[in-house]
């Protein structure tokens, strides 16, 4: 079996089921089994469940009936390495207690399908009653930083006001993290880990993954925010006083094109960065070689222009401005994340928060594993763009020409 043109497909997947079992409070167990065995002797099965070892989570990983327990992040590095070996995955399964569960198989030809069972309502509920989530930012002392960003109180405590922020930036650590998980080791894992915000506003997000990585993963982070409006640069510039991390926080107000950083980002950030700005920051990254972009885009008009309403056989839908407005978002964002695959990322779009929460409930998340322009990717990306004739503005952006 040859499964190197569905690689993408697979970790994809496995994002997925990585997800529901390091970052889900209600995660129970998961199963996995792969083509060729991964010890001790010849077992190629691997099962995972939580446990609590003197009142810290911790994660259970057993192997042909060796069991051992390991913390989330040895847990999650052990399961991506086997995902990236030559050793296929062939079948994995996880499962939540709320009765959310996954399924993935890799059929013969090397096909990947992944069956969703998602929560019912009645189940979630009684679920988030029982255990409290699981948010990234729980797992250290946080209250210095939601009193700087605003989001909590004098007391530590997060204002009611500020809840769908605070699970917001939660939501978005976990896939700052998933991107970590994904990408192959740095030469120098000591060195700090550069990460650029593009659009960055006040920096809920990037200050917080900042705090984040370096007290609960003990990655020292060398911060960057970029923005045209002097006032929130300002204030960007007077919270990292406050938090005292003013020597590894540097604000700039200026045009993301014109930001020319002295050292090569490995990680760029964009938070519904509006219009084109998301794109922007998606050129930023691929042009300065980032390993992996995290953005999650805001609204763009500009293909929403572009898009004929004459074009057969879609007049039912492009007639109507609220689904033509509702597509255009869809289908730019299809493209953003198939852009990125052409430029030799592999891409992975997902659910940012719930959708109460935002309209923008979309993430792309992206890691670099290859040389620009291999694979399907092109292909696939001209297909889209002929079947709908258009032109997206980051294509031209990036200077994508036709074969």
């Amino acid at each position: 079996m040859d499964q190197t043109r569905y690689r993408p497909e697979m970790h994809e997947a496995l994002a997925e089921i990585s997800a529901l079992a390091f970052d889900t409070p209600d995660f129970r167990e998961a199963s996995f089994r792969f083509a060729a065995p991964i010890g001790p002797g010849d077992n190629a099965a691997l099962a995972l469940r939580p446990v609590e070892i003197g009142g810290e989570p911790m994660w259970q990983i057993v192997r042909g009936g060796d069991a051992a327990n390991r913390s989330r992040g040895q847990a999650k590095k052990l399961l991506w390495e086997l995902a990236n070996s030559a050793n296929i995955l062939a079948e994995a399964h996880a499962s939540a207690s709320d009765g959310t569960a996954l399924h993935f198989r890799t059929t013969r030809k090397g096909h990947v399908l992944l069956q969703r069972v998602r929560a019912t309502a009645a189940k979630a509920a009684s679920s988030a009653h029982d255990r409290d989530k699981d948010h990234a930012l729980k797992r250290f002392d946080s209250s210095r930083l939601l009193v700087a960003l605003g989001l909590a109180g004098p007391d530590g405590e997060v204002k009611p006001s500020m809840q769908g922020k605070y699970r917001q930036v939660n939501q978005f650590i976990a896939h700052v993290e998933a991107a970590l998980d994904e990408l192959p080791p740095r030469k120098d894992e000591t060195a700090p880990l550069n990460v650029v915000d593009c659009g960055c506003g006040k920096a809920y997000l990037s200050f917080a993954a900042k705090a984040y990585l370096e007290a609960v993963r003990g990655v020292k982070v060398e911060l960057s925010g970029v923005d045209l409006k002097e006032s929130v640069i300002a204030a960007c510039r007077r919270t990292a006083e406050v938090l005292g991390c003013a020597g590894t926080a540097a604000f700039h107000a200026c045009d993301i094109a014109a930001f020319k950083p002295e050292t090569r980002p490995d990680v760029v950030l964009s938070l519904h960065a509006c219009d084109t700005a998301t794109d922007e920051a998606i050129a930023f990254g691929v042009e300065r070689g980032a390993r992996a972009i995290i953005c999650a885009p805001c609204c763009q008009h500009e293909l929403q222009k572009t898009l004929d309403p004459k074009l057969s056989p879609h007049q039912a839908l492009l007639r109507n401005g609220i689904l033509r407005e509702r597509f255009a978002d869809i289908l730019t964002d299809a493209f953003r994340a198939q852009i990125l695959r052409v430029m030799g990322y592999r891409a992975t779009v997902a659910e940012f928060v719930d959708a109460e929460a935002t309209a923008r409930n979309v993430v792309i998340r992206a890691v670099r594993v290859s040389r620009p322009g291999t694979g399907t990717a092109v292909a696939d990306y001209w297909d889209l763009a002929r079947a709908w004739r258009v032109t997206p503005w980051l294509a031209t952006r990036l200077k994508l020409q036709e074969p």
